[in-house]
Order: C-alpha cells, then structure tokens, then sequence
C-alpha cells in the first residue's frame, strides 16, 4: 500500500480501523474483508491507509487482488486480534453478566426478622421468583451503612439503629412493629384489664435501657422509671433472650409483634402496650440510584404488602 514511514499523526486509533485491518489479515483480501463486514472496497481501504498513517509504519503490501502483511503488519495483527475478538464478545458477556446481577439480592436484617417478622417473606419470594438467588443476612446494631457502602448487600431492612446515616441513603418504611408486653403465666400483671404505664416500674424490666428504636418510647419508659426496680438484673436486646428469661421468672419483657397469628408460648401471657407506647418502625434502605432495581422493588413490595405498611412512602428520615 505503501513504501517508508510516514510521520506519526497525533490522533486516536478507533475501533472500526483495528476491525477492518484485522479481518483484512484474517481473510487475505481487502476485498474479502469488506464483504465479511458488509462495507465498501474504498472503505477498508481508507481505515487501513489511515492506521499506517497514525503508526507511521506500512502494514500491508497489495497487489489489488490480495494483500500481504509486513513485519509491521504481523506484529500489530498479532496485537489487535485478541482485543478485537475480546471486544467483538463484549455485548453477550454485558449481557450475561447484567441478567446473573439481576437475578441475585443479597438483604441484611437484624436477628429479629428471622425469628419473629421474616420467615413467611422469604419463603414466598423464593416459592414465587425462584430463579432469583436470595441471600440473606444479619445485621447488627448500625452497621448497615457499611454494609451497602462496602457492597456486601443490596437492601438492609431495620428499624432506625439498622443505619447510623440514614441521610445518606433511600429510605422507605415497609411496616409497623405493635410494642408487647410478656410476663410468665400467672404474674399480677396478667389479671389487670389495662396495663398502665406505672406498672411497668413496678416490676423488673428485662430490657437495655437503649433497646427501643423510637425516640418517643425511650423518653416515656425513662419518664416512667421502668428501668429503676431494684431487683432489675438484665439488660437484655434480643427478643429470644427477653422471652428465656421471662420464663424463668426474672421479670418482664417489652417485644415487638408484627403478625398477631404467631404462634403464642403457652408459658407466656402478651399484651399489648399500644396506648402507652408508640411502635417501631422498619424501613428498606439501600443505596441511591437513578433507575429502579426490579428485583429490589419486588422484594419490599412484598414485605410491605405481608407485613403492613401499605403503599410505598418514603422517609422523612
């Protein structure tokens, strides 16, 4: 095509350049090459005369019938090659890669979802999305923010102790958590018609003092002196702890109740505390995005439809 070095042109190199000079080398022919890629003659022409430009270097010797690569040519076909067959599969790696992320949802929860919220959630999304992998996990305290940060989960479902910024992220509440109150069977407290909020001081409280998540329950438990009894010895989070202990007659529990038609321990009395406390809140957070993750969407529409919130709303948070 060519004969010498040109002086090197400052410009890029481009895609459709490297794809007409690699297919000329694989088929031997400009013309060849032009038919394989449904373009002119003049058009493969152009792109290759404008890669030796750009290299300062012949690549191709032509006879008008068949080309033949220089030295020059052999090294950069043997360099563009695999970059253009890598390229070429770019679109059906995309592809696949893009329906495998859709088709995982990796959630974090505090540990009483598995117990007590949960269960009945996870088991129909999987019954009903069955080729989407789910993968769930424990949440504890505050750590949801790194959580998503870090990408080792998409959504977190807590109440507000789940994420320590939640200003950082997109927040919707998916359901209501109804405040109880357990004792053994048999304790004073379960023949009152109507439990007060005096008589929550009354007796040991089993709870830490920091366990509920809604400021306005914290204040009117400390306004109540639940946390002063004398013989109060626990200060106890979890829901399963509260309820061992309780049956054991140390005390009595504050839990939370989702779904009334759990299955009731037959060793404890519950009652609901809703006229003296206010309930806590679980919310989805996740990290904000542009567009909507469909799998995402489904999973918290689920949860709010089972679990009680109704229609989406977001967080004033």
């Amino acid at each position: 095509m060519g004969t010498g070095k040109n002086k090197v042109a400052y410009k890029e190199i481009s895609y459709s350049q490297l794809r007409s000079y690699c297919e000329m080398a694989r088929r031997g022919s400009m013309s060849a090459a032009a038919r394989a890629l449904e373009v002119s003659h003049p058009t493969v022409w152009k792109q290759i005369r404008a890669l030796e430009q750009l290299l300062g270097e012949t690549l191709v010797d032509s006879d008008g019938r068949r080309s033949e690569l220089t030295l020059a040519g052999k090294v950069l076909a043997d360099l563009a090659s695999p970059i253009i067959a890598e390229f070429e599969s770019l679109r059906q790696r995309f592809q696949e890669r893009h329906e495998n992320a859709l088709k995982q949802l990796s959630v974090a929860a505090p540990p009483r979802s598995y117990t007590d919220d949960m269960m009945g959630v996870i088991r129909e999304f999987r019954q009903t999305y069955p080729d989407v992998r789910l993968k769930m996990r424990e949440v504890f305290e505050s750590f949801g923010n790194e959580l998503l940060e870090q990408g080792e989960v998409d959504l977190v479902i807590g109440d507000r102790k789940c994420c320590r910024r939640p200003q950082d992220l997109d927040v919707e509440k998916l359901y209501e958590i109804e405040p109880m109150i357990i004792m053994p069977v048999g304790h004073p407290l379960s023949r009152k018609k109507r439990i007060e909020l005096e008589d929550l001081g009354r007796y040991p409280l089993l709870n830490h003092p920091d366990f509920y998540p809604e400021d306005e329950g914290k204040a009117i438990l400390n306004r109540a002196g639940a946390f002063n009894h004398p013989e109060r010895g626990f200060d106890l989070v979890l829901a399963s702890s509260i309820r061992s202990c309780v049956k054991e007659g140390y005390g009595i529990g504050l839990v939370g109740q989702v779904r009334k038609d759990h299955e009731k321990d037959p060793m404890l009395v519950e009652r609901s505390i809703s006229h003296l406390l206010p309930p806590a809140v679980c919310y989805a957070y996740r990290i904000r995005r542009i567009s909507e993750n469909p799998v995402q969407r489904a999973f918290m529409d689920l949860v709010r439809t089972r679990l009680g919130a109704g229609t989406a709303e977001s967080s004033p948070i």
